[in-house]
């Protein structure tokens, strides 16, 4: 969890823009609707956190844990996630357009209309994901190193 107070983390998300935020734990922080874009946030840890509606966009956010995390409508457009872990992590709605998720685990991940558009997906981990809905076309999706249990855009399940 956390150790910053609800004041603290108004205080450092509130600071001048772009911010660098490299190994911050943020596990269970409340952060929805936070501007983090273009901000470098490397390997933090964003288990557990609301990011409902936060703007993540064009930040290097590679190596983050967002497992179990709640990104419902965050814009996560142009940002670079390599190796980042989204293990059951709900993306409905969110804007992924021309992400870079390689080597990414979304196992288990939620991305039901979620925009993926331009996302590089090589040898990222979809293993039990949902992609309902989303706009991402099948050549992508079979760069992803493991589909199995992989809910395609168009509702069949990958064996």
């Amino acid at each position: 969890m956390s150790e910053f107070t609800r004041y603290e983390l108004y205080m450092l998300l509130n600071q001048e823009k772009p911010l660098w935020l490299s190994y911050i734990d943020l596990s269970d922080a409340d952060l929805r609707g936070v501007n983090l874009t273009l901000s470098t946030l490397s390997n933090a840890n964003f288990s557990g956190a609301d990011l409902r509606g936060a703007n993540l966009s064009e930040a290097k956010m590679g190596g983050c844990n967002f497992e179990n995390a709640n990104l419902i409508g965050a814009d996560l457009r142009k940002a670079i996630l390599r190796g980042a872990n989204f293990r059951g992590a709900d993306l409905r709605e969110a804007n992924l357009a021309e992400a870079d998720l390689m080597e990414a685990d979304l196992s288990g991940s939620n991305l039901i209309d979620t925009n993926l558009g331009g996302v590089d997906l090589t040898n990222a981990n979809l293993t039990d994901a949902d992609l309902t809905g989303s706009n991402v076309p099948d050549h992508k999706i079979l760069r992803a190193k493991s589909l199995s249990g992989t809910i395609m855009p168009d509702g069949t399940t990958h064996s």
